[in-house]
C-alpha cells in the first residue's frame, strides 16, 4: 500500500497507481499534471473522488507555513471545519463540476488564490481535483514588477495572448493592419507564387520577406538578398545573373554564377525592384516566365530553381504610367502583393515595438533600461515618417544616451520628436562635436533629396554621389 508519505515524496508510485486505475480518456493529462506538482513554484494538491487531499507539493507547505501531514489524507470539508481554509474550492468543484476559482486568507495572515480544476473520468464522474495556490501578495509584486519593467504597456505581457497577437521571428503584429499582413505572408508562405512587398523605406519589407522564406518549404535553402538600386547598373546583370568565362575584360577564367544559380532551390529577394534599369527588365521578365538565365557573354540557358519575392518603396503602377518600369514584368510581378502600412497608419504596435527593441537593447549592452508613461505616449503620437528602422534607432539612442535607469522626457535630445521646430544645434547644447552637427545635416540633406528624387538612383544624381554610396549612408548604423 502506498502511504501518504510517499505520496508526496515518491512520483514514479504515483504515476504507476495513475496508470493502474480505470482512468483511459485522461492518464496522460493526469501524469503531466501530477509531474508539474513538482516543477512549480505554485502550491498544488491533489484531491481524489471523495474529496481527500492525496498530494501536495513543497511550494504549497511553504505558501500555507504547515507540513503536508496537515493538508495529505484529510478531506476538504474536515480543512475548513479545522479552520485551516476558510473555505474549499474543491468543495465547489463538486457542486458545479467545473473549475472554480476563490481568494482566501489562511490563519498565518496570507492572503491566496486558489484554483481547483476537476478531472473526470470516462463516465463524467469527478475522478480527481488539482488545485492551485498562489500567493496574492508575491502575484501582485511580481505584476508590478512586470508593468514597470515593460514599462506600462497598454496591458500585462501575459494577456497578450489573449487578443491573439501575432509575432514571428520578433516581428510585431499588435495592429488589425499587421495582423491581415502576416496572414497574408503565411499563406504565401505555403507555395511558390511570386510576392511583391510594397511600402515606405523602414517598414520592414525585408523582415517580411524572411519570413515567408523561413516558413515555406524553401525554409531550409539560401534566401539571397540584393538591393537592385545599391549596385552600379553596368555590374547589376552580372550579379544577377553571372557571367561566362572571359566574358569582358577583367572577368575570372572560370566565370561566376550569378544570384540567381547561388539561390537554385532557395529565394531570391530583390529589395528595391523599383530602380531595376529598362534594359533589365526584359531579362529578369524572361526568367520569371521560363525560369532559365543566361549569363553574360553566354549563348545557352541554364535552368534555375529559385523563388522570386520583389519589394518596393515606390509606385510600380505610376512608373508603368510615366514609361519607367516595363507593364507586363510589373504585373509578372504582382501575383501577391502585400503591402506594409507606415508606422503611423498602425499606432498599436509602436509601444510593442518599443518594448522589444528595448529588451534586446538591454540584453546586448547587459542593461535594465526602462521607459516612462510620459515617453511611450510620445513616441505612439509621433509620425515616425523613418517607420520601424526610425523607431528602433530612436529607443538606441536613448539607451545608450540617458543617464538613468528610467528614459524620461529628459533624456531625449532636443531634435527628437518632441521638438516641432527643430534644430541641428542651439548655444544650449554647446558644446558639441562638429561631426555630429555635420552628420545631422548631411541626414537633414539625404532625406530630402529622397522625398524629390524618390528614389536611391534619382536622389544620388541630386546629391552627385554615387548611389552606392547614398544607400551606405542612408543604413549607416
Amino acid at each position: 500500500m502506498v502511504t501518504f508519505k510517499d505520496r508526496l515524496y515518491k512520483f514514479e508510485e504515483i504515476e504507476q497507481k495513475v496508470l493502474s486505475g480505470n482512468i483511459e480518456d485522461d492518464k496522460e493529462f493526469i501524469i503531466e499534471a501530477l509531474r508539474s506538482c513538482f516543477f512549480t513554484e505554485d502550491g498544488m494538491t491533489v484531491v481524489d473522488e471523495n474529496g481527500v487531499t492525496i498530494l501536495c507539493n513543497g511550494a504549497h507547505r511553504k505558501i500555507m507555513g504547515m507540513e503536508g501531514r496537515a493538508i495529505v489524507g484529510k478531506n476538504t470539508k474536515d480543512l475548513v471545519t479545522e479552520g485551516i481554509f476558510q473555505q474549499s474550492a474543491s468543495a465547489l468543484v463538486f457542486e458545479s463540476k467545473q473549475q472554480e476559482t476563490i481568494t482566501q486568507k489562511l490563519p498565518n495572515g496570507k492572503t491566496i488564490l486558489v484554483t481547483a480544476t476537476p478531472i473526470f473520468d470516462e463516465s463524467g464522474n469527478i475522478k480527481r481535483i488539482i488545485n492551485n495556490l498562489r500567493d496574492v501578495p508575491i502575484l501582485n509584486a511580481l505584476f508590478e514588477e512586470q508593468l514597470k519593467q515593460e514599462t506600462l504597456i497598454d496591458a500585462y505581457r501575459s494577456e497578450l495572448t489573449k487578443h491573439n497577437n501575432i509575432a514571428h521571428k520578433g516581428l510585431i503584429a499588435e495592429s488589425t493592419q499587421m495582423r491581415g499582413v502576416l496572414e497574408i505572408a503565411e499563406r504565401a508562405a505555403m507555395n511558390d507564387s511570386i510576392v511583391l512587398i510594397l511600402g515606405e523605406s523602414g517598414v520592414g519589407k525585408g523582415v517580411i520577406a524572411r519570413l515567408i522564406h523561413d516558413m515555406s518549404k524553401r525554409g531550409s535553402k539560401p534566401m539571397v538578398s540584393i538591393n537592385c538600386g545599391a549596385i552600379p547598373e553596368q555590374l547589376l546583370e552580372s550579379e544577377l545573373f553571372g557571367y561566362a568565362p572571359g566574358a569582358f575584360t577583367g572577368a575570372s577564367r572560370e566565370g561566376k554564377m550569378g544570384l540567381f544559380e547561388v539561390a537554385d532551390g532557395g529565394v531570391v529577394f530583390l529589395d528595391e525592384i523599383g530602380e531595376l534599369p529598362l534594359n533589365l527588365q526584359p531579362k529578369l521578365l524572361s526568367f520569371l516566365e521560363t525560369g532559365e538565365i543566361m549569363r553574360v557573354g553566354s549563348t545557352r540557358n541554364k535552368k534555375v530553381d529559385c523563388r522570386i519575392i520583389a519589394a518596393t518603396n515606390r509606385d510600380l503602377k505610376e512608373m508603368v504610367d510615366q514609361n519607367e518600369f516595363r507593364e507586363d514584368l510589373y504585373y509578372r510581378l504582382s501575383v501577391i502583393p502585400i503591402r506594409i502600412p507606415p508606422l503611423r497608419e498602425r499606432r498599436e504596435d509602436i509601444i510593442p515595438l518599443t518594448i522589444t527593441f528595448l529588451k534586446e537593447l538591454n540584453e546586448k549592452n547587459g542593461l535594465h533600461k526602462t521607459i516612462s508613461q510620459e515617453v511611450l505616449e510620445v513616441l505612439k503620437k509621433a509620425e515616425w515618417n523613418g517607420n520601424v528602422r526610425e523607431l528602433r534607432n530612436a529607443i538606441e539612442r536613448y539607451v545608450v544616451l540617458s543617464l538613468n535607469q528610467e528614459i524620461t522626457l529628459a533624456d531625449l535630445p532636443q531634435e527628437d520628436v518632441l521638438v516641432k521646430d527643430k534644430k541641428i544645434v542651439s548655444s544650449e547644447k554647446l558644446p558639441v562635436e562638429l561631426t555630429e552637427v555635420v552628420q545631422e545635416m548631411e541626414d537633414e540633406y539625404i532625406a530630402l533629396a529622397m522625398k524629390k528624387g524618390g528614389s536611391i538612383r534619382k536622389a544620388a544624381k541630386l546629391l552627385n554621389i554615387s548611389p552606392t554610396t547614398l544607400f551606405r549612408k542612408i543604413n549607416r548604423e
